[in-house]
């Protein structure tokens, strides 16, 4: 009975925060560099690699910003997953799963409209696939959060500087958390909100 009291105390203060900081105003829809994360977030929630749950995003230049591919980690189609059968461990790597970013880049189909893009990443890249994203044409990457266990991921940002006109970012993960809590408060404003009232909402996540 005590643990079941302290669990709901601790739900009602979490409440309590997240009506104090998002509750009492109106936000914004998300601007394209937030809808870029919780995009990429989502997809990630399908990995089947639980050494990392990651996934990319891969983007038409601005102004057009159209999604063109996205891709988690996980097994070939068909091949058991590392949830299923354990990992393949080869010089400290698990080698069983395709990385997101190769997931992606064999997703998608204009390879053209790539060209200038943006990729979106959850985590570091590996040098590996910074190396792919690079080769086909991507304009910007953008990876949320750090992640440096991947193969020559210390060299990747030595790899950045030496291509010519390409950008980017590292999105620090507290950025995702608020981004995530800003498309809860969103999706629970009325009247258009589809959770319909964001107390109710909070209830459910908590």
């Amino acid at each position: 009975m005590e643990t079941g009291f302290s669990n709901l105390f601790i739900r009602l203060i979490m409440l309590f925060y997240f009506w104090m900081h998002f509750g009492k105003r109106m936000v914004e829809r998300l601007t394209k560099t937030e809808f870029r994360q919780i995009v990429t977030w989502a997809y990630s929630l399908r990995s089947s690699c639980d050494r990392l749950h990651t996934a990319t995003t891969l983007w038409t230049a601005e102004p057009e910003h159209r999604l063109l591919s996205a891709g988690y980690n996980g097994a070939p189609s068909g091949l058991p997953s590392c949830d299923e059968t354990g990992h393949l461990i080869i010089d400290g790597h698990c080698v069983r799963s395709n990385h997101g970013e190769d997931n992606a880049l064999l997703q998608c189909r204009d390879f053209d409209r790539l060209k200038g893009g943006i990729a979106t990443i959850l985590g570091t890249p590996c040098y590996n696939c910074a190396r792919k994203l690079i080769s086909a044409g991507v304009g910007r990457i953008e990876h949320i959060g750090a992640y440096y266990n991947g193969p020559g991921s210390e060299n990747i940002f030595v790899l950045f500087q030496q291509v010519k006109g390409l950008s980017w970012c590292n999105i620090k993960i507290e950025t995702l958390a608020c981004t995530v809590q800003k498309a809860m408060k969103f999706s629970s404003q009325l009247p258009g909100g589809i959770c319909g009232n964001f107390t109710q909402l909070c209830l459910l996540v908590l």
